[in-house]
């Protein structure tokens, strides 16, 4: 019997934003696999119980996906996030598969940016998706944490930096850089037009609000009042192709290393 994939996202309330991002994503991970079932799961509480309240949607936690996976008889499953970086939600996606996996053989699949070359990708995908001519600066946001792995935030910033052809700069809602980091570094270039685009796998409170919201702190705004002219991407990461694709290769490699164990075991 082929593994059963559970996909774990974070989740969101948006259900536009679900149905392109996470939907979709899921579509792709399921069609490319079709021997395999596939299940879903979302890590927020919150996104779950509102979910249920206000939509009458129910969605698993990871305990009860993995217990679902185990009542429908199967013995092995790839955990794959739809997370964007190795952060805190990843450790606790990890403990939780750890605690509640049981008897289930499981391989936990690496989230989108894990390793330079990731970073490399995302940076090309980010470039073709959202062209921007000469007098544009495309600025990503990003959601950032107080996570070690913040750091992968300031390493793609550089990429971006040092782009040729494209100006690419680099912001998180809660992390480094800041949007006063970005603000500043935008108003010492001599461009005056900036589109923002959600680094982000959801289009959902953070895209919606803290990106292009008219509230004086947003990053549309704090860029307005600086003098820009900026426009507004509202799709999350998971409506490119290109994104879900890479999720789609750590499911290949999960069920590589899952395989490449179980020949250790029996030899």
């Amino acid at each position: 019997m082929n593994p059963a994939i559970l996909v774990v996202s974070f989740g969101t309330t948006h259900l536009d934003t679900l149905q392109e991002t996470i939907a979709r994503t899921e579509a792709d991970i399921a069609a490319a696999f079709p021997g395999s079932p596939l299940y879903r799961a979302f890590t927020s509480n919150m996104v779950r119980a509102k979910l249920a309240k206000v939509h009458k949607i129910h969605v698993d936690s990871v305990a009860e996906a993995l217990a679902r996976v185990a009542a429908d008889g199967h013995t092995q499953a790839v955990v794959q996030p739809t997370l964007l970086i190795p952060g805190e939600e990843y450790d606790r996606l990890c403990a939780a598969v750890r605690e509640a996996a049981g008897p289930l053989k499981t391989a936990i699949g690496r989230p989108l940016l894990d390793d330079d070359g990731d970073l490399d990708r995302v940076t090309s995908i980010l470039r073709e998706a959202y062209p921007v001519p000469a007098d544009t600066v495309l600025l990503a946001m990003g959601h950032g944490t107080a996570h070690g792995a913040n750091r992968i935030y300031e390493v793609l910033a550089e990429k971006f930096r040092a782009q040729e052809g494209t100006l690419m700069r680099l912001c998180t809602v809660e992390g480094t850089p800041t949007f006063a980091d970005a603000v500043a570094e935008l108003t010492a270039l001599p461009q005056r037009k900036a589109l923002l685009a959600p680094l982000l796998l959801v289009a959902g409170e953070h895209t919606k609000s803290d990106l292009a919201g008219p509230q004086p702190g947003s990053l549309r705004s704090q860029l307005v009042q600086a003098g820009f002219q900026v426009d507004c991407v509202l799709k999350g990461l998971g409506e490119l192709s290109a994104v879900r694709e890479i999720y789609v290769q750590r499911v290949q490699e999960a069920m590589r290393i899952m395989t490449e164990e179980q020949k250790m075991i029996e030899t």
